[in-house]
Order: structure tokens, then C-alpha cells, then sequence
């Protein structure tokens, strides 16, 4: 990335403060920002009948939402919500657009976003069908355990895909083996 790269991106970053609880990008709609969560958390969910799956967090230091859906104008079949008051830099569809055709690394950047996408859902998916809730929620621990401590319970056990008692015994379980 040269110096006149990082002053177009900065030309066009803004900062944003979200409160917590906040719906960054509604399930159903065409993605239009692309976010970089510098402070707090985010969980990526889908809302389906009068209930909600969390699919995964999105800790500090990752981009929430994704370039594919922003170039394509797809709808999003998830939703974007911060857990926490959260601080983050911002980029509206546009200014995502005009950054990728005008830096030098652009594309490079697009593709590396694009394989941290697609080995993010294959990981997920084998996690899914080989390991254990059990299994997964040590994985979460080991892995992002700030989650465990900012984020309210039914969300970690609706990303586990178990009921909130389930999640107590497994707690309970894995503190005893520590």
C-alpha cells in the first residue's frame, strides 16, 4: 500500500459511535456500509419466525458486513447488531466502491476479505457438524473469550445451538475440568 493509498482511505474513513443494541445492517436489505469494529462487539444474526440464531460475533479488530453483498447489492440473509456500545471506522457502498477501483491493493484487499469470508463459513460448518457443543463453546473460549464475558448467555447459547440450561451444565462442566 503506498502513501497516497492510505491518504485516500483516510480521506474517506469516518469514525462512528453505535450504541449498544443497535441494528447496523437489517436482515433483508441491501448492504450499504462496511464497518471496522475498533471497540465493543457485534453479533451476526438471522431472524427467522418470532426467534433469532446467532451465527457468530464479530470481536474487535474485524470488519462487520461484507464487500461481496456491498458490490453486488445483494440483501443480506443475516443481521448486524452490536451487543455493546461499539466504535467503529465507517464506509458508506460508495466510498467501498470507489476505494477498491482507486488504490493500488484494492483488489488484493477484495480478495483477501473474500478468503477470510469463505474459510470463516467452511470452518464454521465443519465445526458444526464434527465437534460437540461442548466442544465448540471450549473452542469459543480458547479462541475469543471476551465473548464469554461481554455477551449475555442466550446469545452464546443460541450460537451454540443449545438451550441456555444446556449452556449452564457445559459451563458448569468445563469449570470444573480448569
Amino acid at each position: 500500500m503506498t502513501f497516497k493509498d492510505l491518504r485516500l482511505i483516510v480521506r474517506h474513513t469516518r469514525m462512528i459511535r453505535i450504541p449498544k443494541n443497535t441494528i447496523i445492517m437489517p436482515q433483508g436489505k441491501a448492504v450499504t456500509q462496511l464497518y471496522f469494529i475498533n471497540n465493543g462487539m457485534v453479533r451476526l444474526l438471522r431472524q427467522f419466525r418470532d426467534s433469532d440464531t446467532t451465527i457468530d460475533f464479530v470481536p474487535e479488530h474485524e470488519f462487520a458486513s461484507t464487500v461481496i453483498y456491498i458490490r453486488n447489492e445483494q440483501a443480506s440473509p443475516c443481521a448486524l447488531e452490536t451487543l455493546t456500545d461499539v466504535e467503529a471506522l465507517y464506509w458508506e457502498k460508495e466510498e467501498v466502491l470507489y476505494l477498491l477501483e482507486n488504490i493500488s491493493c484494492g483488489t488484493r484487499i477484495e480478495q483477501a476479505m473474500l478468503d477470510r469470508l469463505l474459510t470463516w463459513g467452511q470452518d464454521r460448518e465443519v465445526d458444526i457438524i464434527t465437534m460437540t457443543p461442548e466442544a465448540r463453546y471450549i473452542k469459543l473460549l480458547r479462541e475469543n473469550p471476551a465473548v464469554v464475558s461481554m455477551i449475555p448467555l442466550k446469545y452464546i447459547a443460541s450460537y451454540l445451538g443449545i438451550h441456555q440450561d444446556s449452556l449452564s451444565r457445559i459451563r458448569n462442566k468445563v469449570s470444573r475440568k480448569t
